[in-house]
């Protein structure tokens, strides 16, 4: 035997001994009945079991920074929905049933799939009220108006689709048309906003009169600031897409978006700049008072949220930028509180992904929620009194 293979087999024992104390730090614990012996007959592996996700604080980190003051609101982590109050307390609401929850985060509405009924759920008194039936039928898709107290969901598969908007203040139901467009929700209980191949239209619930109100090209979506002083359209972006001269793989990246401003009183349109680096917009958030949006810039990748994510405050009408969040951290998700001082967004750099508020008079960050393993964690909507 050579010498260098008689060095391999002398120090393979070596080897074989240390590893398994690697190997359990990770994956268990050794145990054995005297000292050496869990190195010198083998070992098991003691597989611990997390504990079940809490709404609060993860136990490696029991407490979060201080945070500016803020109303209630709800967030999602894993299979939890929770609200964190404005005391900093953590609250659990049941969660046995998908649903979509109403502007004010205090109602809950859902299918009850086997029987074919939409419940409406109160988290403020724990009432659960039947609305609804379709015998033959469960929407796969459903809104709540922006303003007022209305759903909207379809009520058949097969052309035409019909929306019916339920205006829950008054119990009247109404059905309207969906034509050519695609329904993207309501802005009152009086209109639904739809878009089709390269037009935003908005559709009266009365006669089911279709107005457009803005000509795009190919648009996602719409939306309109609070007091509807702006409408945002969502639009194919500059990035996504394998260029010319790249190898036949397939594409994970898929396409970009970008939005475009439409004044509700001119009709001009003004498209928002992208800052250096970005061709991809995640998402997007009016203040309360209609002067700037929270946004969230990034870079297309193939995984969410993309080579980078970084949200931007970008000032009405002047249209000009300003970073908010960190550059060297993935922040996606922005969202206004109700009087406008502070802006929410997770931090999706790390595994953990909390919720993080920004106070933009003092510029400081503080860490909201800390879900450790258990996250991301999710805005779902602001509780109002």
């Amino acid at each position: 035997m050579s010498t260098k293979l008689a060095t391999a087999v002398l120090l393979l024992p070596l080897v074989s001994a240390s590893a398994p104390s690697t190997l359990a730090q990770q994956t268990g614990t050794l145990v054995g009945t005297t000292p050496g012996s869990a190195v010198n007959r083998g070992f098991r592996v003691i597989r611990e079991v997390p504990p079940p996700p809490t709404c609060g604080p993860a136990a490696a980190s029991a407490s979060v920074n201080d945070a500016p003051a803020l109303p209630d609101f709800v967030f999602s982590r894993m299979d939890l929905v929770c609200v964190r109050h404005s005391d900093g307390r953590f609250e659990q609401l049941p969660k046995d049933v998908e649903g979509v929850w109403s502007p004010d985060g205090h109602e809950l509405a859902y299918w009850n799939k086997d029987k074919h009924e939409l419940h409406l759920r109160s988290t403020a008194n724990g009432s659960d009220t039947i609305i609804d039936s379709l015998p033959a039928f469960i929407p796969q898709a459903m809104h709540w108006s922006v303003k007022g107290h209305a759903l909207i969901y379809p009520v058949n598969t097969t052309n035409p689709i019909h929306y019916r908007v339920l205006d829950l203040d008054s119990g009247k139901r109404s059905i309207v048309d969906q034509g050519l467009t695609r329904i993207l929700g309501a802005p009152d209980p009086a209109h639904l906003l739809a878009v089709s191949q390269n037009a935003v239209e908005r559709i009266s619930v009365s006669d089911g009169k279709h107005e457009v109100l803005a000509t795009v090209n190919s648009p996602d979506s719409a939306e309109y600031s609070p007091r509807g002083t702006w409408l945002a359209i969502r639009v194919p972006g500059p990035g996504g897409g394998r260029e010319a001269g790249d190898d036949d793989t397939p594409d994970c990246t898929g396409g970009s978006f970008a939005i475009v401003l439409q004044s509700t009183a001119t009709k001009q349109l003004l498209p928002i700049p992208f800052p250096e680096g970005s061709d991809d917009l995640l998402d997007f958030s009016f203040s309360p008072a209609e002067d700037a949006l929270a946004v969230t810039f990034g870079r297309v990748g193939c995984d969410y949220p993309g080579e980078m994510a970084r949200v931007y405050i970008v000032s009405l009408p002047s249209l000009s930028l300003a970073p908010l969040s960190p550059v060297d951290r993935m922040s996606v998700q922005a969202h206004w509180s109700p009087d406008g001082k502070t802006i929410i967004y997770s931090d999706y750099t790390g595994s953990d992904t909390p919720l993080i508020a920004v106070d933009l008079h003092s510029g400081k960050a503080a860490k909201l929620t800390n879900p450790g393993q258990n996250g991301p964690d999710t805005f779902l909507s602001w509780r109002k009194p």
